[in-house]
């Protein structure tokens, strides 16, 4: 079987007899990406594996569509196997990987003509606020790692900051990373998480005065 073949068997989940090989440490984003060039099937199964939640979770909050992500997941990683020879290490593999997919994502959008939709949600002003801006980091972190009945409060935000919130909170990428991911300069990105705090406070006071948090 090819090495795309095999990688697409991997993100599709089926299993597939391939020789046994050491694989590259899962930190070593140089050993795997040269293993991957010099044909390592198993190599580009495990890239698949360790990224392929983050960029469901990006394509998933851009375009809303749940039936869309798995082909759209599929042309990521098609994507990302045709373009890794150009992968400079200018970013972490996981950021260069999650860029991609935010690509594939807009052009999606741009196929379905909603790409203008998604930049004026995108395009808000860079000024922050002053006074209380709802939950702390750490604190939001925690609740949402504890899926603490935040999933309505999570719709409420629109598209970019539930995309914004899920990266930063949820996988852990810095304010310097979603930058290289969505090209959003950083005032932007922190406005989102600006706003996006305030009405998650909003909500979640609210449940919590009607009696619906545990």
């Amino acid at each position: 079987m090819s090495l795309l073949g095999g990688a697409l068997a991997a993100l599709r989940g089926r299993r597939r007899d391939v020789p046994a090989a050491p694989l590259p440490d899962a930190d070593d984003d140089r050993a795997l990406v040269r293993a991957i060039i010099d044909g390592s099937q198993p190599a580009f199964a495990q890239l698949v594996q360790a990224h392929q939640r983050t960029c469901a979770h990006v394509i998933g909050r851009m375009v809303g569509d749940r039936d869309q992500v798995a082909d759209l997941l599929q042309e990521t990683f098609l994507a990302v196997f045709r373009q890794l020879h150009r992968f400079r290490f200018e970013s972490s593999l996981r950021t260069w990987v999650s860029r991609v997919a935010y690509t594939t994502a807009l052009q999606y959008l741009r196929r379905r003509r909603l790409e203008a939709q998604w930049m004026v949600a995108v395009d808000v002003p860079e000024e922050l606020g002053v006074g209380d801006e709802g939950p702390g980091p750490a604190e939001l972190s925690e609740a949402l790692q504890a899926g603490r009945q935040l999933g309505a409060a999570l719709e409420r935000l629109s598209a970019p900051q539930r995309l914004i919130v899920g990266l930063h909170y949820l996988e852990d990428f810095d304010l310097a990373e979603i930058e290289q991911v969505t090209g959003l300069p950083r005032g932007t990105i922190k406005s989102h998480l600006y706003r996006a705090r305030q009405t998650l406070k909003q909500e979640l006071t609210r449940r919590a005065t009607a009696g619906e948090l545990l």
